[in-house]
């Protein structure tokens, strides 16, 4: 078993024993960020060029938002692609996560305190990558407790490059945000990513006093 064999919300729901729910996420105070024109043409081209499977979708569309957020935070951010978060394998809590991203410059040569985890849906099935989102989310906060530095909470994201679906692990409940962002509402977009990230500094921050 592994993240990805997990196809049903409710198999997450009974092995983990959580609640799932719909909720605003941002609380009605996200803002919108204007995208830099790197990103505007980096996404013109990717319109230009296509992107039929999860490979190109992930190079020409996913990964430049995600370092256009980490430039947003002048770099505080670090991005690891492909890495495996092998925690409890006999729980499926292992594997290859697409993306996950930690706060503040870390090394790259391991996974330090991952706070954000982003999901690739592939072919283009949300439904199929929001359950394996919430399981590396699960996976995310047992592997920063296994690690000393339990965080009370990290979001997650499903997209298949178009939509995007914003998730949040907090206690025992996992909230999924009542609606998705569309790649064409990408100051919507980078507005809901810097929130979750201003969210996390805040708690990270309160952990520290």
């Amino acid at each position: 078993m592994a993240y990805g064999s997990f196809r049903r919300i409710e198999k997450v729901i009974d092995r983990f024993g959580i609640d799932v729910k719909q909720a605003d996420l941002f609380n009605g105070e996200m803002k919108p960020i204007a995208p830099s024109p790197w990103l505007v043409t980096s996404l013109q081209k990717a319109r230009r060029v296509g992107h039929v499977n999860e490979k190109e979708r992930s190079e020409r569309v996913v990964y430049p938002v995600l370092l256009e957020v980490a430039e947003e935070n002048e770099n505080q951010i670090t991005i690891y692609s492909g890495r495996d978060l092998d925690v409890d394998a006999s729980n499926g809590l292992n594997g290859e996560c697409d993306f996950l991203m930690s706060l503040g410059q870390k090394p790259l040569i391991f996974i330090d305190t991952p706070i954000f985890t982003v999901v690739e849906a592939k072919k283009e099935d949300m439904e199929h990558g929001s359950e394996q989102c919430a399981a590396q989310m699960i996976g995310v906060k047992r592997y920063n407790d296994m690690k000393g530095r339990p965080i009370p909470f990290n979001y997650g994201v499903v997209t298949d490059a178009n939509e995007w679906m914003f998730l949040k692990l907090e206690n025992n409940t996992l909230k999924i945000h009542q609606k998705t962002f569309n790649i064409f509402e990408i100051d919507l977009l980078l507005g809901a990513f810097q929130y979750a990230f201003e969210d996390c500094r805040k708690s990270e921050l309160s952990l520290l006093h």
